[in-house]
């Protein structure tokens, strides 16, 4: 099934338990952010996954992020896990970010927003570089991409309370499709 917005992610009911993948691959959209996350260039990367990924792919897995970010900053959605399985991916403190529960958290001391971080990875920056633009340490920009991973992957554990984790999935998105367009 095609995501509303997207042509490089999909996903189906039958497989991968309804969570969405890179089309004609298996891999998920935070696996690609975890990557990005350990300080790894666009290219490396794609030569983690054995070039299965391109520069579009990984450009839509951060897009994919934001808009999740959207949809549980407009309260359509709410991340509901068990506490023993939030314990294994949870990240126990944040040391740059703040005001996480918002999910729209900025950087400790700055008004700046980890959307506007993830924009400028969308663009194609590196780490280093959007470090020097804002005046921040790396580690910041690499905690925002974890931060970013780690509630991709709470929303889609999240949806597995639906019946159909797929259906749902793309009507959260065509509801972000909606509003960013209007």
């Amino acid at each position: 099934m095609e995501i509303p917005g997207y042509y490089y992610i999909v996903v189906y009911k039958d497989r991968n338990f309804g969570r969405p993948i890179i089309a004609s691959t298996l891999i998920r959209p935070e696996n690609v952010i975890y990557e990005l996350a350990k300080g790894k260039t666009f290219e490396e990367v794609s030569k983690k996954f054995y070039s299965q990924v391109g520069f579009k792919q990984i450009q839509e897995c951060i897009k994919y992020a934001m808009d999740i970010l959207r949809i549980l900053k407009f309260k359509k959605a709410k991340l509901k896990i068990s506490r023993k399985l939030k314990k294994q991916i949870e990240y126990k403190e944040y040391k740059y970010l703040d005001q996480i529960k918002t999910y729209d958290p900025i950087i400790k001391g700055t008004n700046i927003k980890a959307i506007e971080i993830l924009k400028k990875i969308y663009e194609g920056k590196e780490i280093h570089q959007i470090a020097l633009e804002f005046g921040l340490p790396e580690e910041a920009i690499t905690e925002v991409l974890f931060y970013a991973a780690v509630i991709v992957d709470e929303f889609h554990l999240s949806l597995s309370a639906f019946e159909d984790p797929a259906s749902a999935l793309i009507q959260y998105f065509n509801y972000v499709s909606k509003v960013t367009k209007g």
